[in-house]
């Protein structure tokens, strides 16, 4: 056997943790985590979004290690037509950190001046890896990928609880052929712009 290269760019590699809950109000919450080893036009860090309805509110957020990591993650969403959540503000400096738990599953803090966020992933499915040449999820890049779902979520803003339950999510379902959890992480998510 041999060792193989695969001919293209590295565009990204990083942990990408979702926590998307599904409220009876029908005013959901999504909170969702860039750990960054490397990504092109960003550079390395963590990042952390979050659009949450509590106490009557909405509270829309970006946190990231740097104020100009965070702009440049906003910048890069916004070019590429996805989810707008925590780009229409300015990014908040905060430390996000990864607290080990003593069973299966994540738990990360965001503390910043004005904020305190817990998010934690438990009851995982069982993991799997994946492999999406292009054009499978983009029309010139390959993406390899852990994947893991998650049953049970919950986040916690400044000492509130923010409802919500995971859900099984349609669009990735449709993808896998299978239930996949609104909650999820995607370890050593790498994606490749691939040479023709």
């Amino acid at each position: 056997m041999t060792t193989q290269i695969h001919p293209g760019e590295v565009v990204h590699s990083m942990d990408h943790l979702v926590l998307d809950l599904a409220a009876v109000t029908g005013q959901g919450a999504y909170f969702t985590i860039y750990s960054l080893g490397l990504m092109r036009d960003v550079g390395p860090g963590r990042v952390a979004l979050m659009r949450v309805h509590v106490d009557g509110r909405t509270v829309d957020r970006c946190f990231a290690e740097t104020i100009g990591l965070g702009m440049r993650m906003q910048s890069r969403l916004r070019a590429m037509g996805g989810p707008t959540v925590g780009v229409d503000h300015t990014p908040i400096q905060a430390t996000i950190r990864r607290v080990p738990t003593s069973g299966q599953g994540e738990h990360w803090v965001v503390e910043s001046a004005d904020h305190t966020v817990t998010a934690s992933w438990s009851a995982p499915d069982r993991p799997f890896w994946l492999s999406a040449p292009a054009p499978v999820f983009h029309p010139t890049r390959d993406y390899v990928t852990t994947m893991i779902g998650y049953r049970h979520a919950e986040l916690v803003l400044d000492g509130t609880d923010v409802p919500g339950v995971p859900y099984d999510h349609p669009g990735w379902g449709e993808r896998f052929g299978f239930a996949f959890s609104s909650c999820h992480v995607a370890l050593a998510e790498t994606a490749i712009e691939a040479r023709s």
